[in-house]
């Protein structure tokens, strides 16, 4: 078992000896000093005034250990001393003896050889060769290093920059380790799950201070809770408190602006944001007077139409679109310009559809509902006849004019027979009394349903010719 460590400071000392009753001087030691000490090994140096042999004792106490050139055949001595362990002390002295055999020592010195503990640590456990034993050694160096030293911290919270598809995500620690962030969206959050987080990107074999994680393959305008971590290399983890960010929504794209139904005092501005769901507003400025107005539609949606109302007939307006995602993202278009101008333009009708439904009782009623749009809005008229041909001259029957404009027009017609052909067609016209006519369109109304004899009826009727005649 070695001693504990001390330090000693050397000075030359004089030994005499009594041979035969006449006086015999020792050599003398001097300049004693160290040189080229390095984690296993130093070299010493020293002088004697006649010629002696050399030897260093040293060890890690004052029990020294021997190193000894026996050769007498100079004054000037020096021994390097081999195998030594970094970053320890030792103790040694320095002994020379002449052709007579008298020998001189010094006190002790101390020199230290350089390195780190790990150094020491990593030389002594060099030396262990019984696995068992560097078994319980790193067992032991891993719970030292749990007990005794603390995971990196984290300064301060980290920076998270979102992007549509991911975000940037960096912090720094006190001491180098690895990168990694662990993500869940926000919708699946368990804040009672011992991991809660589902998606895990990083680098696990990075050593740095600063640290920087790209994630990628996210969704937009989507909130995601998110944890940073930095692991060392003695697997000892530091983790940030959960935080959450919210993805960039993509940004929409404003396509197709077309400036229709131009008239005295209205104008409709209609465009398409592609597959972005954007709210639409549109500013105008009446190049007269200067002044700006802005009207627009909250929904959320791909395809926009915002009709202008107010304006001044004649007059110079320039119009620019401004589009709005779901992340508040806001895009606008280059200004357009239009005048406006006497309407003289018809309704176009479009979009027209029907459907029928029969009510089966003894008096069998036929309720037929007919749709279709007007491109502004607009007085409309039904008109229907049964059969494919009426006269050119004879505009069938009709239902009353609507009352009020509209864009979006529904009637109907209760009283057209069952298994019967419709013809129908509209008529339309604006608020500057344009009219407009539509095609003509043909509707089949349902069949009546047989009951049970008839059924059975029609069955016999049509495998016994005779059936016709009961009754007869």
């Amino acid at each position: 078992m070695r001693k504990k460590k001390s330090m000693y400071v050397g000075v030359g000392m004089l030994a005499s000896l009594v041979v035969l009753g006449a006086p015999v001087y020792a050599a003398e030691i001097s300049n004693v000093t160290v040189t080229n000490t390095t984690a296993s090994s130093t070299t010493i140096h020293w002088t004697t005034d006649v010629n002696t042999d050399a030897t260093v004792n040293y060890g890690l106490d004052s029990s020294y250990g021997l190193v000894r050139d026996p050769t007498i055949a100079s004054k000037t001595h020096t021994l390097t001393i081999t195998n030594l362990d970094p970053a320890t002390n030792y103790h040694f002295q320095v002994e020379s003896s002449d052709s007579q055999g008298n020998k001189s020592a010094t006190a002790g010195f101390v020199f230290t050889t350089p390195g780190s503990q790990s150094q020491k640590i990593n030389s002594e456990i060099s030396k262990v060769t019984d696995i068992q034993e560097l078994e319980k050694i790193a067992a032991q160096v891993k719970a030292t290093a749990g007990a005794v030293i603390k995971p990196p911290a984290i300064v301060g919270a980290p920076k998270v920059v979102p992007d549509t598809s991911g975000a940037t995500i960096s912090w720094s620690t006190d001491r180098e380790s690895n990168s990694m962030v662990a993500l869940v969206p926000s919708a699946q959050y368990d804040s009672e799950s011992a991991d809660p987080y589902t998606i895990n990107q990083g680098d696990p074999n990075e050593s740095t201070t600063k640290h920087t994680v790209v994630v990628i393959g996210l969704n937009p305008a989507t909130d995601y809770h998110f944890q940073a971590s930095s692991q060392d290399t003695a697997g000892l983890l530091g983790k940030t408190d959960d935080d959450t960010f919210t993805t960039k929504a993509i940004l929409p794209q404003i396509n197709g602006i077309k400036i229709s139904r131009v008239q005295e005092t209205s104008a409709t501005i209609s465009w398409s944001t592609g597959n972005v769901l954007a709210q639409g507003l549109v500013d105008y400025t009446d190049l007269h007077t200067k002044k700006t107005k802005s009207f627009g539609d909250p929904v959320f949606t791909t395809s926009h139409s915002v009709q202008l109302t107010g304006l001044t007939f004649g007059t110079h307006y320039t119009v620019m679109v401004r589009a709005t995602n779901q992340g508040g993202d806001e895009i606008d278009s280059k200004p357009l310009g239009f005048v406006t101008v006497r309407d003289v333009v018809p309704p176009i009708i479009s979009k027209v559809n029907n459907e029928s439904t029969l009510f089966p009782s003894d008096d069998v009623k036929i309720q037929t509902i007919i749709t279709w749009v007007t491109d502004e809005p607009a007085y409309c008229q039904l008109f229907y006849t049964q059969g494919l041909v009426h006269d050119a001259a004879n505009e069938g029957s009709s239902l009353p004019e609507e009352a009020n404009p509209l864009t979006m027009h529904t009637q109907v017609v209760v009283g057209f027979a069952p298994a019967s052909v419709y013809k129908f067609w509209m008529r339309c016209r604006d608020v500057a009394n344009n009219q407009a006519q539509s095609d003509d369109y043909v509707l089949i109304t349902p069949t009546k349903e047989q009951n049970i004899v008839d059924l059975i009826l029609a069955n016999f009727q049509g495998t016994f010719g005779w059936v016709n005649k009961i009754g007869k």
